[in-house]
């Protein structure tokens, strides 16, 4: 610990000292030819500026512990980041983890190049000497005074200079404010005249801050923020001081593609000289006494202010004639349209209600107003949904296309509008004879958006917001006079999902029909695990094992996940390992359980040692009579992404019955640490369909034939859609093969990450980070269904363009520097069903997917204002991501071979 000293101040007496600064902007990223994280396969690119200049230090009035401290300024100079260093392709290379913070002491405008940076004019030039005072007091700066008529990058570059000389002498730790925010500090003393500071958790909460909530699709920070202190072995004053701070920023998905930032502050003692004292008797007096003799001050605080912003000029209706094309129907599901999304949801958001109005009547847009609704449910402003709600009318059947595409764009934006949410729900009570597609599509959006709203960090006002969705949703449940009005709002309670609807949920299961029950089980199973209760638990287990009632199979098989999401005792498992023992004559639920337990057991060492200890402890269970289970419900995961930070899984889970598909999921997930985010869900369903294939009785016989498909993006549902209901319907279908024709069953441009983040640097400046990705989706498919042969094939295909940009940059009036990544990939998924039962029933599933071509392209920009200075530099890699047909399992590959012997 260093010693403590009354004359602490005196070492500020007359101290001059030779100051400088620099930064480096940093963007890297790895890949491979077989998985993102095999390969380093370029290096990282550098662009960035220092400042240097001569600053004297003068103690020039004092009273108790106060001291007013007088900083001038000499001849800044702006330096950049010497192309000539390391040079490769237009960029400096180095490499990530080697990667040298500068060390930067310019004493002398005269040197032309210092450590790879080189001396450019700017409006610093035009800097001869300007002076500036700290009022300091034991060791903290309680406020700056600067000329009025200082710039606010000025003014900045001036409290990263005062910030310095905010510092304690003893070990402990403190709150602090300078030029980075509002601080955690933590002093640490190495020997008696030396000491580090480190700062921890800065806030900054006035400036804009936007996250997404879902730690897989969001963007992780990480700094450090250090600096080193070393004074004269009297402890009189300062003999050097270096502050470095590191900034990351990366994908969670893919912690190897981001941005880095490094600040770098030095200052060096030269010499000790008098100075002139201010006489007088306090503060106000020694300030006007400055006053009158260099002009006005302004007082501030030492947190750096935003610059202003700088106004873009690009309007959103102007903006779009450069992506038409890409916007039209035919190009969803691509690339380029996926990279239209970005820009346009910046532009709209910014946008005035005339500029997007004008978008909206232009005849040239009419032909993709689908996908502009896409971009302004994004936008999520106040003016965009006022100038949609004057286009398109909920009650208006000729709007129903265009009422549900904005609607589900809005359901899927992480971050929701509480005043947009307030204003549909009172649409959803007002206005009456809306199609009931599109009242169901209405609803199903309040609870996502609700269920979003609630992920966000908290502010004013968004609690009475979710509980006024809540308690509308679950009335007009109890109030539903049919069947369908009761799927419809359960299904909403699946994409609200919060811990509050949980009675309600279990009313339903223990009160309601089976096909009630499944919506339920569907809903506790859409919900986080922690917001399951021991009662949840309970449930499952009398619902799997109908212990209260009977249920529906989907019921009991929906309640088998529930138990084994929740890291299930031993008393569990072997209750489930039992069940196979039963009697119980639901062989496809006792499938389900062997599939599930063995797709699990793949994943999780532990798990599969409690399973197997299980399993030999009785020769009763082992044995291939109990574990060779009849039936052809599947599920399994197979990964189709590998990389350090992330893995990209498909989820397949089908509950047969008579050979048809009664509940199939087929889910893209995102695994990170242990948890899993779903980023698209395709399932279908069916009932009454058993008398086309085999004379099994069906428990759902007495319901009318139906099937359909339901989408889940992001985890919210969509409105289900039918393929037809009734016999008579499904008939018609084949006679006349209307279903064989390729078809477009959902298109969307959907962001799927927006984050916004501003860090104060050290030395003064802000740096803006903008983190965005988005994708275009097309999921299309047809089957062939023919009586006489008895066969059926169905495809579907998922095609997608995804894009991830990741954009640093800090402007200030003498220099503008700007990193910025872009990713994108154009996967494509096929799925192929095909069914034979003109004997046996033959059920062959192929999952595949081709190649796609994985691309990351670095852009370095660089200017000067006021000077012809600019850069821009690009680096592009790109890799193939090989194809792949996953295999399922040998039962699958038994009846596939069957089907084509």
């Amino acid at each position: 610990m260093l010693p403590l000293t009354q004359n602490f101040a005196a070492i500020f007496l007359a101290l001059y000292c030779g100051f400088c600064y620099g930064f480096v902007l940093i963007s890297s990223a790895s890949a491979g030819t077989g998985g993102l994280s095999e390969k380093h396969f370029f290096e990282v690119g550098n662009i960035g500026f220092s400042v240097g200049a001569d600053v004297l230090v003068e103690s020039v009035w004092g009273s108790g512990y106060n001291r007013l401290l007088k900083f001038t300024l000499k001849s800044p100079k702006l330096s950049i980041k010497s192309s000539k260093s390391h040079e490769n392709n237009g960029f400096t290379f180095h490499s990530f983890l080697q990667l040298k913070s500068p060390k930067l002491s310019i004493k002398s405008s005269k040197s032309h190049e210092n450590n790879g940076f080189t001396f450019h004019s700017s409006k610093l030039d035009q800097i001869k000497s300007t002076s500036f005072y700290g009022l300091w007091n034991m060791g903290k700066i309680e406020k700056i005074l600067v000329p009025k008529e200082d710039s606010s990058s000025l003014s900045n570059f001036k409290r990263g200079i005062v910030s310095l000389f905010q510092f304690q002498l003893l070990d402990q730790d403190v709150t602090e404010k300078d030029s980075s925010g509002e601080c955690e500090v933590s002093y640490l003393s190495s020997a008696p005249n030396k000491f580090t500071k480190t700062k921890k958790m800065c806030h900054n909460t006035d400036l804009p801050y936007v996250v997404t909530p879902d730690l897989i699709l969001s963007a992780i920070t990480e700094s450090k923020r250090e600096a080193s202190y070393e004074l004269d072995s009297e402890i009189k004053y300062l003999l050097r001081v270096e502050s470095k701070e590191e900034h990351t920023v990366v994908m969670a998905a893919k912690e190897d593609v981001g941005n880095k930032v490094q600040a770098v502050q030095t200052l060096d003692f030269i010499n000790l000289k008098t100075c002139t004292i201010i006489d007088a008797d306090n503060f106000d007096n020694a300030l006007n006494k400055i006053t009158n003799k260099e002009g006005l001050f302004t007082e501030e605080s030492l947190i750096s202010e935003r610059e202003p912003a700088k106004k873009d000029e690009s309007k959103f209706s102007n903006l779009i004639n450069d992506y038409r094309d890409s916007l039209k129907a035919k190009s969803l599901g691509s690339l380029a349209s996926a990279k239209s999304i970005i820009p346009l949801i910046k532009a709209a958001r910014r946008s005035s209600k005339n500029d997007i109005d004008k978008a909206f009547q232009s005849k040239k847009n009419q032909k993709i107003l689908h996908q502009l609704l896409d971009v302004l449910g994004f936008a999520q402003t106040m003016d965009s949904y006022t100038v949609v709600m004057n286009k398109i009318h909920f009650d208006d059947r000729k709007h129903e296309e265009l009422s549900e595409r904005y609607l589900w764009a809005l359901s899927l934006s992480s971050q929701p509008n509480p005043e947009i949410i307030l204003a549909l729900l009172g649409k959803y009570k007002k206005v009456m004879n809306m199609p009931g597609k599109v009242k169901e599509t209405l609803v199903l959006t309040l609870g996502s958006m609700a269920n979003r709203l609630a992920k966000l960090p908290h502010k004013p006002g968004n609690a009475k917001v979710i509980t006024s969705v809540t308690e509308a949703i679950i009335n007009e449940l109890d109030a539903a006079k049919t069947d369908g009005e009761r799927y419809v709002f359960l299904r909403a309670l699946r994409n609200l999902k919060v811990a509050e609807i949980l009675p309600t949920l279990f009313k339903v299961i223990k009160t309601g029909s089976q096909k009630e029950g499944v919506l339920a089980w569907k809903t506790i199973r859409a919900m986080e695990p922690s917001d399951w209760n021991e009662d949840v638990l309970n449930l499952a287990r009398k619902t799997f094992l109908q212990l209260d009632k009977q249920h529906d199979s989907s019921s009991r098989t929906l309640a088998v996940d529930v138990i084994l999401a929740n890291n299930p005792s031993d008393e569990d498992l072997k209750c489930l390992i039992y069940y196979l023992v039963s009697n119980d004559k639901a062989f496809e639920v006792k499938q389900y359980v062997l599939q599930l337990v063995t797709m699990l057991a793949e994943d999780n060492p532990g798990f599969r040692h409690r399973i197997s200890s299980i399993i030999r402890a009785d020769p009763l269970i082992n044995n291939y009579h109990i574990l060779g289970q009849k039936g052809l419900s599947l599920a399994l995961k197979r990964t189709f992404l590998d990389n350090g930070s992330s893995n990209g899984t498909l989820l397949t889970i089908q509950e047969m019955f008579t050979g048809i598909v009664k509940r199939g999921v087929v889910n893209v997930m995102m695994d990170k640490n242990g948890g899993a985010q779903e980023i698209f869900s395709l399932g279908v369903f069916s009932n009454g369909l058993g008398s086309f294939l085999a004379s099994d009785s069906d428990p759902g016989s007495n319901e009318p034939a139906t099937a359909g498909m339901e989408l889940a993006v992001l985890g919210t549902q969509i409105r289900p859609f039918k393929f037809f209901e009734g016999q008579g319907e499904l008939m018609g279908h084949v006679w006349s093969g209307t279903a064989s024709d390729r078809t477009t069953a959902y298109q969307a441009l959907v962001l799927l990450q927006d984050h916004v983040e501003h860090l104060r640097l050290g030395p003064g400046f802000i740096a803006e980070i903008d983190f965005k990705g988005a994708t275009s989706f097309d999921l299309s498919g047809k089957i062939e269904f023919s009586l006489w042969n008895r066969n059926a094939v169905s495809l579907v295909e998922k095609s997608a363009g995804f894009v991830f940009t990741g954009t640093t940059k800090i402007e200030n009036s003498f220099v503008s520097s700007q990193v910025e990544f872009m990713s994108s990939i154009e996967p494509k998924l096929s799925l192929q069903t095909d069914i034979d039962f003109y004997s046996n029933v033959n059920l062959c599933m192929r999952l595949s997917q081709p190649d796609s071509l994985f691309r990351h392209n670095v852009y370095k920009i660089e200017r000067i204002p006021g000077s012809k200075h600019r850069l821009r530099k690009v680096l592009y890699r790109k890799y193939t991501v090989p194809g792949k047909t996953y295999a399922l399992n040998k039962k699958n590959s038994d009846m596939c071979n069957q089907i084509f012997k």
